[in-house]
This record gives C-alpha cells, sequence and structure tokens, in this order.
C-alpha cells in the first residue's frame, strides 16, 4: 500500500485546503475519515450534497471527495452549482466518487478527476498525491 509523507497538507497556489469527504453512505465516509486521518490530513465531512455546498461557499479551500448519488443534492448538481458562481468556480479541486454504471452521468462535471467505486485506498492517496506538500 502507497503512504504519503505524515505530517502534511493539501496545497494548491500556496494555498492550504482541507480535505472534505462528501458521502451519504456512513461505512463510506467513515472509512475515508479514518484513512485520510491516519495519513494525517485535516478533515471536515458532509453527509449530503446541501451540507457540501454550505462549506465549499464558506472562506476555506478544500480538496473534495463528492459523492455522485447522494439524497438532497447529487455531486454532479454541487459541481454545476459551484460552476455557476464566480466565487467558487473551479477554486476547489473536485474528485467525484462514482460507481462504475454512473459514470456517463459525470462525464460533463468540470472536476479534477472521478474515483470508481468500489475504491483501493491508492485510488484515493494517487489522487492526493499531486497536491500534498
Amino acid at each position: 500500500m502507497r503512504q504519503l509523507k505524515r505530517g502534511k497538507h493539501v496545497s494548491l497556489n500556496g494555498r492550504t485546503r482541507k480535505v472534505l469527504v462528501v458521502d451519504d453512505d456512513p461505512i463510506i465516509r467513515d472509512m475515508m475519515v479514518d484513512m485520510l486521518e491516519y495519513e494525517g490530513f485535516t478533515l471536515r465531512v458532509a453527509c449530503n450534497g446541501l451540507e457540501a455546498l454550505k462549506a465549499l461557499r464558506g472562506n476555506e479551500d478544500y480538496l473534495v471527495f463528492l459523492d455522485v448519488m447522494m439524497p438532497a443534492m447529487s455531486g454532479k448538481e454541487v459541481c454545476e452549482q459551484l460552476e455557476a458562481e464566480p466565487a467558487t468556480r473551479r477554486r476547489h479541486k473536485i474528485f467525484l466518487m462514482s460507481a462504475l454504471d454512473k459514470l456517463e452521468e459525470v462525464t460533463s462535471c468540470k472536476v479534477d478527476g472521478i474515483i470508481t467505486k468500489p475504491f483501493v485506498v491508492d485510488d484515493v492517496l494517487s489522487a492526493l498525491e499531486g497536491h500534498v506538500e
């Protein structure tokens, strides 16, 4: 299993970012949190798209792992809202998490990557690798 250097943070253009994990499935959310906390990242979690949108409209910058299929607001709808607002457009690094049979639905989303479910730890760490200092 790949490991990143401990005590690091996510950064882009010199700005520190927290990691936001958004998933309505508590098992996946908890697994992501455990894995990323073990790697030393500062985290925030959201259980649905509405909670995610509230966090992403705030003052902090995030690298986001965003589930596609959620109640209240889907990951695709979150991406569309963020892209429509000048203050949030392309401000966050977003990685969608999707089942293989849902990939066609998200190809139009302007995101930084897609992680297919079920995923392995290396998939998540690979997504982070280019953004870690």
